[in-house]
């Protein structure tokens, strides 16, 4: 709890900080320690300090980076949003890879912002995300318009052409890619390798000529070739 002026007391913000650079981390620590509002109860190098921290500490938000040692943020995320469930996941990362993205937003993240940001800015984001907004970073926001853009041109241009069929497995590894699996996780869910998998995922994209893993999932969903639940 913080004290104002006039004596009132008000909620903070309790927020745990993980990325495995201790440099930035103590760097946001010192930003954050400034701000009234705004109090960081743990700091974590990996992902599975931060689920074990999460679960001890209970905190409103964890801020942390998708490329961590051991268990990375998407993993993490997961874990804490099982556990945790009202704890709010904002990603601060150097990752601009859409996979990533569309990973973190499937985990429960509800802010995905990149280190190009000014690090006096992350306080704003944080309190943006606790009240109950969904930022992500101009950039990446950009690239989904765009993509989004294409499709629907490339829509237009299908409406006389026939669904292109996808075999049952590549039905199966599409299903799993909507579900947020990345290639390995893929390979042992259905028992290939991961270069098969890799395989499959090229084939998806050149039958439905599409650049994307993420276009592959909503062209499908648009299509009802399947249904994310």
């Amino acid at each position: 709890m913080t004290t104002t002026e006039g004596g009132a007391r008000t909620d903070t913000i309790r927020v745990i900080v993980a990325d495995d650079h201790a440099l930035f981390r103590r760097g946001l620590e010192m930003v954050l320690e400034s701000e009234p509002d705004i109090e960081v109860v743990a700091e974590a190098n990996d992902g599975n300090e931060v689920v074990v921290l999460a679960v001890e500490h209970m905190p409103d938000l964890v801020l942390m980076d998708v490329r961590m040692p051991g268990q990375g943020g998407i993993e993490a995320a997961q874990a804490i949003k099982d556990a945790v469930p009202h704890t709010k996941i904002l990603m601060l990362t150097i990752s601009d890879e859409e996979e990533d993205l569309y990973d973190a937003i499937k985990a429960g993240a509800s802010g995905y912002l990149l280190k190009e940001i000014s690090i006096e800015d992350v306080a704003g984001a944080i309190r943006s995300v606790h009240a109950g907004q969904s930022l992500i970073s101009p950039s990446m926001a950009s690239k989904l318009l765009t993509e989004f853009a294409t499709m629907a041109r490339k829509d237009s241009e299908r409406q006389q052409m026939p669904t292109p069929r996808l075999t049952d497995r590549e039905m199966q590894v599409l299903t799993l890619v909507a579900q947020g699996l990345n290639n390995r996780d893929i390979a042992k869910e259905l028992f290939i390798s991961e270069n098969t998998v890799k395989n499959h995922v090229r084939n998806i994209l050149e039958k439905l000529q599409l650049h994307s893993r993420m276009e592959a999932v909503v062209y499908a969903v648009k299509e009802k070739l399947l249904e994310i639940k």
